[in-house]
């Protein structure tokens, strides 16, 4: 077992806000809706407190809040104008842990995730 001491992993939980968003761009049964919606992800960052929660989280922000409304909907225009930290904090309930342990002697294996600006950074307007 190894500590990983040099990360925070955020948990980042769906709020009501999200969740009324997200139903505008769901294709699956209300079953399927309902386990998406109550997906937690964890992103892993430098060292976060919760006492500097905004100020630790502010350089991840934007970010996080990209991939979490991509994957739900690619079109950026109907994504809310406001992302900012404020926002995402209202639309995500967010749990440190820096408690994380890799029991597994293998290396953790890495894959750049699609985002939205990874699809379109190069795109042309029509």
């Amino acid at each position: 077992m190894k500590e990983i001491t040099n990360r925070t992993a955020l948990i980042i939980t769906p709020k009501e806000p999200f969740k009324e968003w997200a139903k505008f761009y769901n294709n699956e049964s209300i079953e399927e809706l309902t386990d998406r919606l109550n997906e937690k992800h964890i992103y892993l960052i430098g060292f976060a407190t919760e006492e500097y929660l905004q100020e630790d989280l502010s350089p991840y922000c934007a970010e996080i809040f990209e991939y979490e409304l991509t994957n739900w909907n690619y079109l950026k225009h109907e994504w809310p104008e406001d992302r900012s930290i404020d926002v995402f904090l209202e639309w995500f309930e967010v749990i440190l842990n820096d408690g994380i342990f890799d029991l597994e002697s293998e290396r953790i294996q890495r894959e750049k995730v699609i985002t939205y600006n990874s699809i379109f950074k190069n795109a042309h307007p029509i």
